[in-house]
């Protein structure tokens, strides 16, 4: 399954996004000079794609931040809702753009 991105113009803090992102279910999985990629768990066997693991990549630019997510785990189709908590997430960090930067 193909990962649903969003950019953003501001370059984000990393360590404010680690803090943020952990108030939402995610911990750190990996995370080097330009990437940081964080996981949620979830159920392996479900029908409601919302209870999927899945795994959030946020790639630090120097002028913008890219914001990727996707289902960690094999799925046959996606049900629209990772479109949805990409929109949920990108809601938040407009919410919370001060803070972030």
């Amino acid at each position: 399954m193909k990962a649903k991105k969003i950019t953003f113009k501001e370059s984000l803090n990393r360590e404010k996004c680690i803090t943020f992102f952990i108030r939402y279910g995610y911990f750190v999985h990996t995370e080097d000079d330009q990437i940081l990629v964080m996981r949620k768990a979830g159920s392996q066997l479900t029908v409601d794609g919302e209870k999927f693991p899945k795994e959030l990549s946020i790639f630090f630019k120097s002028n913008e931040t890219e914001i990727a997510l996707k289902y960690n785990t094999f799925v046959l189709f996606d049900t629209g809702d990772l479109q949805e908590e990409l929109d949920v997430i990108s809601n938040r960090i407009k919410t919370n753009i001060n803070s972030l930067v």
